[in-house]
C-alpha cells in the first residue's frame, strides 16, 4: 500500500492523465455525446440546459486542490486524510474510460459510469469520516468529493434515461414499441424520485448539504432545458426546490449538533 508523499505523487500523475483525456475528448472526434433525440422518435427526457456542465470546472478546480495541497502544504499543518492512491487511480481510470466511450458504446459506457459511482462513493465516505476537519480539509477534501459524488449520481440517472433511447439499444435488446412514450415518461419520473430519495438519504446520513444542493443544480438545469413533456419540467423544478429546502435544513441540523 502506497503511503505518504509517494501516494500523493501518484494522485498527481493519475489526475494529470484524467485532465489530458478531457482535453483530448474535447479536441478529437470521440468522447461524450449527449444528443437529445434519435431517428426512431424517442428522446432523452432528462436533458439539462447547456450551462449545467460548467459545474465540472468547479469540480476539477477543487480536485486540483485535493491533489496539490498535500504536496505543497507545510509539514507542520495537519492533514488527516490518507492519499487513497489506489482508489484515486481507479477513479481516474474509470473516468477516462467513460469519457472515451461516450455514446459510441452505451452499455460499456454506463457500466464504467456505475463503477465510477461506486468508487466515488467509497472515497466520499472516507472523506466524511474526518472528525474535526481543518479549513483546508473542508475545502480540498470534503467539498470536491461531495460535489463530485453528487454530480456523478445525477449524471448516472440522466445516462440511464438516455440509454433507453439510444438507437443501438433499441435496435438490439429493446424494441422501439417496448419503450413507448408513456412508459419512458414514467421511467423518467421514477428516476427523478430515486434521485431525490438518494440525495436526501446521503445528506442526512453524513449531515452533508452539498450533495442535495448538487442534485438541485442538476434538477434545476433539467427544468430549464428543452423538455417535450411539461410534467418533467414541473417535477424537476419541484424536486430542485425541495432539495434546496432540505439542504438548508441539513445545514441547520449540522450547526445545531455542533453546539
Amino acid at each position: 500500500m502506497l503511503r505518504g508523499r509517494s501516494g500523493h505523487w501518484l494522485n498527481l500523475a493519475s489526475f494529470a492523465a484524467l485532465m489530458a483525456a478531457n482535453l483530448a475528448a474535447a479536441a478529437l472526434p470521440f468522447g461524450l455525446r449527449r444528443p437529445q433525440g434519435f431517428p426512431h422518435g424517442l428522446y432523452a427526457l432528462l436533458t439539462p440546459a447547456g450551462y449545467t456542465f460548467t459545474i465540472w470546472l468547479l469540480i476539477y478546480a477543487l480536485l486540483t486542490g485535493w491533489v496539490l495541497y498535500p504536496l505543497l502544504r507545510p509539514n507542520r499543518e495537519p492533514f488527516s486524510v490518507t492519499p487513497m492512491p489506489v482508489r484515486f487511480l481507479l477513479f481516474c481510470t474509470l473516468s477516462i474510460v467513460w469519457i472515451t466511450l461516450g455514446e459510441r458504446q452505451p452499455l460499456l459506457s454506463i457500466l464504467a459510469l456505475f463503477l465510477l459511482v461506486f468508487v466515488a462513493a467509497s472515497m466520499y465516505s472516507s472523506t466524511r469520516n474526518i472528525l474535526r476537519p481543518s479549513a483546508a480539509e473542508i475545502w480540498f477534501v470534503r467539498l470536491p468529493f461531495s460535489l463530485y459524488f453528487g454530480w456523478i449520481c445525477v449524471t448516472a440517472l440522466a445516462s440511464v434515461d438516455a440509454l433507453l433511447t439510444h438507437p443501438s439499444i433499441s435496435a438490439t435488446s429493446i424494441s422501439a414499441a417496448s419503450v413507448s412514450v408513456p412508459s419512458h415518461l414514467g421511467l423518467t419520473l421514477l428516476l427523478l424520485v430515486v434521485g431525490i430519495l438518494s440525495a436526501c438519504f446521503v445528506g442526512f446520513r453524513w449531515r452533508d448539504a452539498i450533495v442535495p444542493l448538487t442534485f438541485a443544480w442538476g434538477y434545476g438545469a433539467i427544468a430549464a432545458g428543452p423538455q417535450l413533456h411539461q410534467i418533467v419540467a414541473i417535477a424537476s423544478s419541484a424536486g430542485a426546490l425541495a432539495l434546496i429546502v432540505y439542504a438548508l435544513w441539513i445545514a441547520f441540523l449540522r450547526s445545531h449538533e455542533r453546539d
